[in-house]
């Protein structure tokens, strides 16, 4: 029997029978918009990042030019720290992301959620865009989003060097800055959800165990994004940056349906020690998805899909220079490959 693309994404998730491997961009921080893209559509960033109809028909069209099973909405870091209090820079080019540019608060002190918090800068542009997209997909595809992972939202709200600062010295600053990222990606992911998301994606490109240390992984991020899985009632994936195969264990206990993975950790060896947990990735976005042949990704992807991937997917998501024909590569490899009975 075959499946419509979303029966297929929410099977594989909650561990049910699917008909073929589903190849998806849900996981990582980099979003499913290239440049390439943008001049098929003719809609270009950074008017798409601040217009939820040009959001919307972009993600859509993404999704059908490149025949991954899924659209994805909001893969942008700047979309909290904007409406947190934080400085934007808009680059008047179609191959950057915003960023923020200045912090929002310089302590503890000043933290303060601002009145109306979910109505606040382009937070309604992405909710407005999700049910945009629910409404034209119906049931047939997943509809996906992102939120900022609480270590790095802290960062950008106190800036990067106070905040890393006070980690040595001031470590109950960063907490607290932390706890304050922690509730404002609550509200914004069950937002998500009620605007028509199925499925939410965390992105952590900073507070991951590798970078930071097992200790401060273990006392001030992993009791975060467990607040956040134990706080959403929908489906969660988990993306940290970084070589974190070596603390799987840690990473797994958390308590997210799913965990997205980088070409550096190994699928067949971590399988016996995720459990339920699912794995997503592992195809190299800024190696051979950008800088590869088409054959060179066929060969990565079918590794993958051998290796046991619940779902292929770029690692960290499209870069805004991959060519379109290595993406297509992965929806025609995971079409093509057998599953073993």
């Amino acid at each position: 029997m075959k499946f419509t693309p979303k029966r297929r994404v929410l099977a594989a998730l909650l561990g049910g029978e699917v008909d073929e491997v589903p190849a998806t961009c849900i996981g990582a921080c980099g979003g499913n918009v290239t440049v390439e893209i943008q001049e098929a559509t003719g809609i270009y960033w950074p008017e798409a990042f601040q217009d939820p109809e040009k959001m919307a028909k972009l993600a859509i069209a993404s999704q059908e030019i490149t025949g991954l099973g899924n659209v994805n909405i909001g893969h942008e870091f700047s979309i909290l720290p904007e409406a947190l209090g934080c400085g934007i820079k808009f680059y008047e080019r179609n191959d950057l992301k915003p960023a923020a540019i200045k912090p929002a608060y310089d302590s503890p002190e000043q933290l303060k959620m601002p009145d109306d918090f979910l109505k606040t800068d382009r937070i309604p542009v992405i909710m407005e865009a999700i049910g945009l997209v629910r409404k034209q997909v119906g049931d047939f595809l997943p509809v996906t989003s992102f939120i900022f992972g609480p270590y790095s939202l802290a960062s950008e709200l106190a800036g990067p060097t106070k905040f890393m600062g006070w980690g040595i010295k001031k470590p109950e600053n960063a907490k607290k800055f932390i706890d304050f990222a922690t509730e404002a990606i609550i509200q914004y992911a069950k937002a998500q959800y009620r605007a028509g998301s199925d499925i939410v994606s965390l992105g952590e490109p900073l507070g991951t165990p590798d970078i930071i240390g097992l200790a401060t992984f273990r006392k001030y991020i992993k009791p975060a994004l467990k607040r956040i899985a134990d706080s959403l009632e929908g489906i969660r994936i988990l993306h940290l940056c970084g070589d974190v195969e070596p603390f799987i264990p840690e990473i797994v206990d958390i308590g997210f349906d799913a965990i997205s993975i980088k070409p550096s950790v190994d699928i067949a060896r971590i399988k016996p020690i995720v459990g339920k947990v699912k794995i997503l990735g592992n195809v190299d976005s800024k190696g051979v998805l950008t800088h590869g042949t088409v054959d060179e990704v066929r060969a990565v992807a079918k590794k993958a899909l051998e290796a046991g991937i619940t779902m292929l997917e770029p690692c960290c998501g499209l870069e805004a220079l991959m060519p379109l024909n290595n993406i297509k590569v992965l929806a025609e490899e995971a079409k093509n490959f057998k599953l073993k009975v």
